[in-house]
């Protein structure tokens, strides 16, 4: 089996949770000389879309200029392959990563137009991150069972200059998000609600070089001033990134639901439950009682499927029925409603071009 969207991966794991959350390559700078294209001062929204294929939609940061299927557009209708999975950045360069097709798509980042592709040497790849010309992107490959001992999950490391995969990285764990910090790569070994580790990737060598254990249910990551955030259902743990050390610890009332998608911006920490979205401070010793705002949704399995927070925003994506357009919405960090806007099929992660 190839591909599992979000959605089937429901139906194959027997309901286990799944979410969408954004990692820190979700949110990149852009390069010293910023090139004009068409695709500036905005951002794209990931439309995963089902078995006939998945999408981009460019927003720009006004709200008020929305352009559809922008890959298509710039390249004489050619596809991205069957369900978005992710995008990360490398200097002009947007790569596209297609998990039903086994295919990461390169594009200008700036005009969106084709510049190659990655079609071999991958097996349900998630997410990826750059370190020193080299791709590094997670491969669920199987879909092993929650209590499984072995598992064929790894990081394929791709060489930028020739998109090729020149070396696999097997983890015997799950292979989520992955996040690069000091010349170290971390990848979540937890995925749809299970798992409790993060293995730490050496990227001079390649090799694993630490282990860091977490509370059970993952679910997502942040790398901030030496220390590595880990958010699971229930708790946010901080942990010291060399001694791998719990720091401190916040548990998370889970009546609502469980915790997901955490973001760090600014001094504070964004996560939601639901379809509520709450707030604190990185230093704050207990967890918000009280959300900062919530929003209205009527989709089975993708409420918040997609969320961020960035220059003074925070964005949210909604599922929808994962076979019709669906919307994102906009609001301030106060929790005021900017806009709400139509996109593609199954939004579920935003990516900053500005």
């Amino acid at each position: 089996m190839k591909r599992i969207s979000k959605l089937l991966t429901i139906a194959i794991l027997g309901g286990l949770f799944l979410n969408s959350c954004s990692s820190d390559d979700d949110v990149v700078e852009p390069s010293e000389q910023q090139p004009e294209g068409t695709y500036t001062d905005g951002f794209f929204v990931l439309n995963e879309g089902n078995s006939g294929g998945g999408s981009v939609t460019f927003i720009n940061n006004d709200l008020e200029n929305v352009e559809q299927e922008i890959y298509k557009a710039a390249n004489a209708g050619d596809d991205l392959g069957q369900y978005m999975q992710s995008i990360f950045f490398e200097d002009d360069l947007v790569y596209i990563i297609s998990n039903g097709s086994n295919l990461i798509t390169v594009v200008d980042r700036y005009t969106f137009e084709l510049v190659g592709k990655v079609d071999s040497g991958l097996n349900v790849p998630r997410y990826g991150t750059v370190e020193n010309g080299k791709a590094y992107v997670t491969n669920l490959a199987g879909f092993e069972d929650a209590d499984a001992t072995e598992f064929d999950d790894y990081v394929a490391v791709i060489d930028l200059e020739t998109l090729q995969v020149e070396e696999t990285i097997a983890l015997n764990a799950p292979a989520e998000h992955i996040v690069e910090e000091d010349g170290n790569i971390y990848v979540q070994n937890a995925v749809f609600g299970a798992g409790n580790t993060v293995s730490v990737i050496d990227a001079g060598s390649n090799e694993i070089v630490n282990t860091i254990e977490t509370e059970e249910t993952l679910n997502s990551i942040e790398i901030e001033n030496g220390a590595l955030y880990a958010l699971s259902a229930s708790k946010l743990e901080k942990i010291d990134l060399n001694s791998g050390a719990v720091l401190d610890e916040i548990e998370i009332n889970t009546d609502a639901g469980s915790a997901a998608n955490l973001v760090l911006e600014d001094g504070l920490i964004y996560y939601t439950i639901g379809n509520l979205v709450f707030m604190m401070g990185e230093n704050a010793e207990a967890a918000p009682e009280e959300a900062l705002f919530s929003y209205t949704s009527n989709s089975d399995f993708g409420i918040m499927y997609g969320f961020e927070v960035e220059d003074d925003r925070i964005y949210i994506a909604d599922g929808g029925n994962f076979s019709s357009n669906s919307f994102v919405e906009i609001y301030s960090l106060s929790g005021e409603l900017l806009e709400n806007i139509e996109v593609g099929v199954a939004p579920n992660g935003f990516y900053f071009n500005d």
